[in-house]
């Protein structure tokens, strides 16, 4: 079934909180960040996309599809990427895993735990990864067809992966792991998850 799941990853921020570094592309562990979550998350999806906004030569070399986000949704976040990727959908894709660049440590069954939900309760648009820490928005799965509702959102000021998916019928998925979802968005983060 991963066959039917697209994997988006989110590397079109600005990186402020790294100095405006492109945070994909930082060294961890002997290569650029970006490179450990697709490898997490490459045998657990049928196809796989980068949102980039800046270096998409760089982040082309990965050999998968890379995309800058359209002029009608540029500066709105990470949801412009989302939207962009609305289009660009292969057939066959009926859901889509969003991952952010900077969490390498993602768990090996993130889309397989929210994928079973998604198929068990026809009804829901959209999982949501649940720690102790709260809720993890930026590696929610969603339906293909929650996607048509974007739009409307983003053009009603609407910005935040969180407030989007509140608009959803979405279901939470709880995971124990904490530190798999651990987001190296800073150097101190990222100095002491590399230890």
């Amino acid at each position: 079934m991963t066959e039917q799941v697209a994997v988006l990853l989110l590397a079109g921020g600005e990186g402020r909180r790294m100095g405006g570094q492109d945070k994909g592309l930082l060294p961890w562990r002997g290569q650029a960040l970006y490179r450990h979550v697709l490898a997490r998350l490459a045998p657990q999806a049928g196809w796989l996309a980068i949102s980039a906004n800046r270096h998409l030569d760089d982040y082309a070399t990965s050999g998968h599809t890379v995309f800058a986000d359209e002029a009608t949704w540029q500066g709105m976040g990470p949801l412009a990427g989302v939207a962009t990727l609305a289009d660009k959908l292969p057939d066959g894709i009926d859901y889509v895993q969003l991952v952010p660049c900077d969490a390498p440590l993602l768990p090996a069954d993130l889309v397989a735990r929210q994928l079973a939900v998604l198929q068990a309760e026809r009804r829901a648009d959209a999982c949501c990864p649940y720690t102790i820490n709260g809720p993890q928005p930026a590696c929610a799965l969603l339906r293909r067809s929650a996607l048509a509702r974007l739009p409307d959102y983003l053009a009603s000021g609407g910005r935040s992966l969180r407030g989007f998916l509140a608009l959803l019928d979405c279901r939470i998925v709880n995971f124990d792991d904490t530190r798999a979802f651990s987001n190296l968005n800073d150097p101190q983060s990222l100095a002491q998850l590399g230890q």
